[in-house]
């Protein structure tokens, strides 16, 4: 679509001003479980005073007036702040030919699923084939203390307590995360942005958002449960990266160890603790419903 259209469709998309920031909030607030990220960042700018270029707002025209009905996060993922019940199909029709024409293509879509899904509906015939559509994630918060856990197989692991990282941990928390994140995404993140991935990693442990539980597996000290605050904005703390030691798995360790992730997060960082989980992982389904988390609503991601 040529800027000549844009300019003469009914809703625009431009880089957020920060005059529109207190109104971004307040729409995204409107389920900040759901727009976590997004709200980590328009939090952010608004604290600092300054605007990064990855924020976008929707704008509707109505005779020489406009009003921000919407806003985009465009960083790594992009994510869409977006009326789900909008009867006006030509909001998500006009943003994804903007979108076409004025964002990079990021490495996946993700959020909503009603939204995600008609927008790479749109945007498929420019930023397709996609490496892989996840139609179906169960989004799930808790926003009271966990249920109690019993049943942990402890045996000769010598649990240590969960607890927040260091940096005296890296070395043995790297090839955890490593690890989760080629079973989940599906490519070595070492290979492919190192620099990027492992400066994310020290920030995160750095800003306490990241957890870790060692214990003894084939003789060796090592992290046998990890997890990390991903995104945190809104009152709502989303946890990204859970795993467990796959020597140990079936123990019971992911209840137990999300149940004291979700007491110290709740404790420190945000009331509401939230996650998203693929429809195709019923065992983690399970050990979250087990801590107490419920479904709220459905995600999907589109991965590049």
């Amino acid at each position: 679509m040529t800027d000549s259209l844009l300019r003469r469709a009914q809703h625009t998309l431009a880089p957020l001003q920060r005059r529109d920031l207190d109104a971004a909030i307040e729409i995204a607030r409107l389920d900040p479980v759901s727009h976590v990220v997004p709200l980590m960042h328009l939090e952010a700018a608004r604290a600092s005073g300054m605007m990064p270029a990855s924020l976008w707002g929707v704008r509707r025209r109505s005779g020489l007036h406009s009003t921000l009905v919407g806003a985009l996060w465009n960083g790594a993922n992009l994510c869409a702040v977006l009326p789900e019940d909008d009867d006006d199909d030509a909001l998500l029709a006009e943003v994804a030919a903007a979108a076409v024409t004025r964002l990079t293509r990021p490495a996946a879509l993700v959020g909503p699923a009603q939204v995600t899904l008609d927008l790479w509906g749109r945007v498929e015939p420019w930023w397709g084939p996609a490496r892989e559509v996840r139609p179906r994630q169960v989004s799930m918060a808790i926003a009271a203390d966990p249920a109690p856990v019993t049943g942990i197989a402890a045996g000769d692991l010598a649990l240590g307590p969960v607890r927040l990282s260091t940096l005296d941990d890296y070395d043995l928390l790297l090839p955890a995360c490593v690890h989760m994140f080629i079973g989940e995404v599906g490519y070595d993140p070492l290979r492919h942005g190192r620099a990027g991935y492992e400066e994310r990693l020290r920030y995160l442990v750095r800003a306490g958002r990241s957890f870790v539980q060692m214990g003894t597996v084939a003789g060796e000290r090592q992290v046998v449960f990890k997890a990390e605050v991903g995104a945190l904005g809104g009152g709502v703390a989303q946890l990204q990266g859970v795993w467990v030691h796959p020597d140990v798995r079936g123990r019971g360790l992911a209840r137990a160890g999300m149940a004291a992730v979700v007491s110290q997060v709740r404790a420190r960082l945000a009331p509401t603790v939230s996650l998203y989980v693929n429809d195709f992982n019923p065992v983690a389904i399970r050990a979250y419903d087990a801590v107490g988390f419920g479904e709220v609503g459905t995600f999907a991601t589109v991965m590049f």
